[in-house]
Formats: structure tokens, C-alpha cells, sequence
């Protein structure tokens, strides 16, 4: 199974499900290339208000597939990882309407970056958010997604987020500003329309200049040289332990190297 990413289209709101249920909608390469594609196809198309992301079975998205980071053997194949996930994000970076996500369950690794790349996160009591890839897996995150991170948790809760590995509530999140609000799940069907409502007798042309101001302040980013640092760490034995480790089904033994 390389999972799903299922698209509706109503109304001017394009609805993106990510669905991979037996790997908590783990994103595989196949996911994120229909991905790339639909946002692609939704920022030429003239006639889209919103963008909705959400995850299928009650959970809205893990990290890459472990699979996929099991064929990265070398420094350069890192940076050329990081490359394809960053085509992805500057893909939903584009979009010039409101983007909204929907989140139930966990929130984790790559999905934490595209929830933290929309400009709306409601979410049920029970989500939780963060990367531990620093105790679990020992691969990277882009400049992007830390820029992103600081400024939706702020730099102290990101810090602890990340440098420890420990996943936040929904109330801490919505305490650090990642969280729009909290919404139990009978009422995220009924919370999200209005916010759909609001959209709608907005003016499209001014909210298409929030979002292009908010994407010339984030283009500063790509002046940041960081494939260094990716090829240092994909090519390190302790990222070849964190991808074994995890397949085994044990806790990795990092040893710096």
C-alpha cells in the first residue's frame, strides 16, 4: 500500500484527505507527488476561495514512510530528499487563498510541517504535534519548516518540541499559538463552515495579498545554505541506526558518529 490522497472540489474549497491508515497517513513518495501536483493545479485555478488539508481514520498525518528514508544511503541522497520535500512545501507556499487544517489524532514529522505551513490549524482535544525525529529517527528539518515553527510555537516551545522529542497536547499548542482552536470532532464539521462562510464575503483580491506579502517575507529563507547540514546528517551512522531502529521496532542507540 503506498496510501492515498483523496480530492473534492465544491463550492470554490478544494478538500486534500491524506490517507495511508495503516501507517497513521505516514506521507509515501507517490503521496507527495499527487500532492505537489493538486496544489500545483489549485493555484492556476482562478476560481478557489480555500484549500482544506485533512488525514483519514482519525489521525492527520505522520512523517515520510520509513520505507522511502530506508533507500537514502548516502549524504547526497539527503539532500536530494530535502529537495523533494521542499518542492512539496513551496507548492503549498504558492497557494494565494486561505489554506485550513483539520486535525485529529497525531500531528507529527512532515505533518506537522504542513499543518504548520497553513494559515488556519482547528483541531480535536485529542491531537497532539511535534518531531521527535531527534530521538527517533536522526534525520533533518528544512529552514522553512524551523522558520515556520518559531513563528507559529514561538522559539522557547519549538526549542523544547524539538531538542527533547516530546509531542504536545492540543491545548498546549493552542497555549503556544500553533492552534487556531480546539474544536471537539462533533463540532470541527460545523466550526469549519463558518470559517468557510467568513472567507467567502471576504474580498478575494485582498486576501491574495496577504498571502503574496507572506510569501515574499518567507522567500527570505531561500537564501539559506543548509545542504551541508543534510548531507552530514543522512550520511550519518546514526540516521542509518534511527531507519533500522524504527523498522525493528526497538529504540535506536545513537552514538554520535
Amino acid at each position: 500500500m503506498t496510501g492515498d490522497v483523496f480530492t473534492q472540489q465544491e463550492d470554490g474549497v478544494l478538500t486534500l484527505t491524506l490517507s495511508n491508515p495503516a501507517k497513521r497517513n505516514s506521507l509515501s513518495m507517490e503521496m507527495y507527488d499527487v500532492l505537489e501536483s493538486e496544489l500545483e493545479r489549485a493555484a492556476a485555478d482562478p476560481g478557489l476561495r480555500a484549500v482544506v488539508l485533512q488525514g483519514a481514520g482519525g489521525a492527520f498525518a505522520g512523517g515520510t514512510d520509513i520505507r522511502h528514508l530506508a533507500e537514502i544511503h548516502t549524504g547526497a541522497d539527503g539532500v536530494a530528499y530535502e529537495a523533494h520535500m521542499a518542492r512539496v512545501q513551496s507548492k503549498l507556499l504558492d497557494l494565494r487563498v486561505p489554506v485550513i487544517a483539520l486535525v485529529q489524532g497525531p500531528c507529527v514529522g512532515g505533518g506537522l510541517v504542513l499543518a504548520a505551513l497553513s494559515d488556519l490549524v482547528y483541531c480535536t482535544p485529542e491531537a497532539r504535534f511535534g518531531s521527535p525525529i531527534a530521538r527517533t529517527l536522526g534525520n533533518a528539518l528544512s529552514a522553512t519548516s524551523i522558520a515556520r515553527l518559531y513563528e507559529c510555537f514561538g522559539r522557547r516551545a519549538t526549542a523544547e518540541m524539538l531538542l527533547t522529542g516530546r509531542l504536545l497536547s492540543a491545548d498546549e499548542a493552542e497555549r503556544a499559538g500553533f492552534v487556531t482552536a480546539v474544536v471537539e470532532e462533533k463540532d470541527l464539521a460545523g466550526r469549519l463552515q463558518e470559517t468557510l462562510d467568513a472567507i467567502a464575503r471576504c474580498a478575494p483580491k485582498t486576501l491574495r495579498s496577504f498571502k503574496e506579502i507572506e510569501r515574499r517575507l518567507d522567500a527570505r529563507l531561500e537564501k539559506v545554505d543548509v545542504d551541508d547540514l543534510f548531507e552530514e546528517i543522512y550520511g550519518s551512522a546514526d540516521f542509518a541506526e534511527g531507519v533500522a531502529a524504527f523498522l525493528d521496532k526497538r529504540t535506536p542507540r545513537f552514538s554520535g558518529q
